[in-house]
């Protein structure tokens, strides 16, 4: 049981005799004051989250409020939301289906009310349009129609570099459809699937790792695998393709040269290659 306390503040020190009754154990905390009950429970190093960051970027003191300063929760910093997406969704439509050359940039993210129907008529003028590099329906509650209409258009277009389909309802089947699309395509650089409204499991996942391993132009692939194994195969083949895809252009006459490593080349050449030291 307990026979004395002491508790220390920072300018006084007080000395409370603990009884074996229960009624005078209270009545001896409802004496404390609010500075030393936090020390005899060993709040008395505990530091709020400002602090902590604010103590790991500088050498000085940074807590000098004492105890209050854990009861202390951080301002609160207003977020403003953002600006709604401008985009008139028909009038962008019929500039793709003209083959409008000003239209590099398709953006839809977050429109709610896109019908199903609309995004299907978008991939398909894809199909034909080649001036758009850069197609983006994050949030758009787009599903696996609109997943494999865009895996048919993938088949074919030659000019989008980017597809970014993140924050949807499409299942691992139209997720498997869209990856497996790319191995007919060869200008597709980026790909973003990540955020559906279901995970996509491990089955998907060991697939899209599987297909990844034989894509060698993808360069950018937005997911986050849950598993170590095809984690570990995706970064390594988006890392290979990287890899080959370094590429040293002259603006002056429009020739490249490529740049490969030695393990590259001697890949390519099925041979060793020596070294020569002076």
């Amino acid at each position: 049981m307990f026979d004395r306390v002491n508790c220390q503040c920072q300018q006084s020190s007080l000395s409370l005799c603990l009884r074996f009754s229960p009624h005078a154990f209270l009545l001896s905390i409802l004496t404390l004051s609010s500075y030393c009950l936090p020390a005899i429970l060993g709040m008395h190093t505990l530091m709020s989250n400002q602090q902590y960051y604010e103590a790991l970027a500088s050498s000085n003191i940074v807590n000098k409020q004492g105890l209050n300063s854990v009861i202390q929760c951080a301002q609160y910093k207003a977020v403003p939301d953002e600006e709604p997406n401008s985009t008139d969704v028909e009038e962008t439509l019929l500039r793709m289906k003209r083959n409008d050359p000003d239209l590099v940039e398709v953006n839809l993210n977050n429109i709610k009310n896109i019908p199903i129907k609309t995004l299907k008529a978008y991939a398909d003028a894809l199909i034909e349009n080649s001036v758009v590099e850069r197609f983006s329906i994050v949030g758009t509650r787009s599903n696996d129609p609109v997943a494999f209409a865009l895996a048919e258009m993938l088949k074919v277009n030659t000019t989008l570099k980017s597809l970014n389909v993140e924050s949807n309802f499409i299942t691992g089947t139209g997720i498997v459809s869209l990856i497996e699309s790319l191995q007919n395509n060869t200008t597709l650089q980026e790909l973003k699937i990540d955020n559906q409204s279901q995970p996509l499991g491990n089955k998907v996942e060991m697939e899209i790792a599987r297909m990844l391993e034989k894509n060698t132009t993808l360069l950018k692939f937005g997911y986050h695998f849950t598993q170590q194994g095809p984690r570990l195969r995706g970064s390594n083949a988006m890392m290979n393709n990287n890899d080959l895809a370094r590429v040293v252009r002259s603006e002056a006459d429009g020739s490249f040269t490529l740049t490969l490593s030695v393990p590259e080349l001697e890949m390519a050449f099925g041979k060793k290659f020596k070294s020569k030291t002076k």
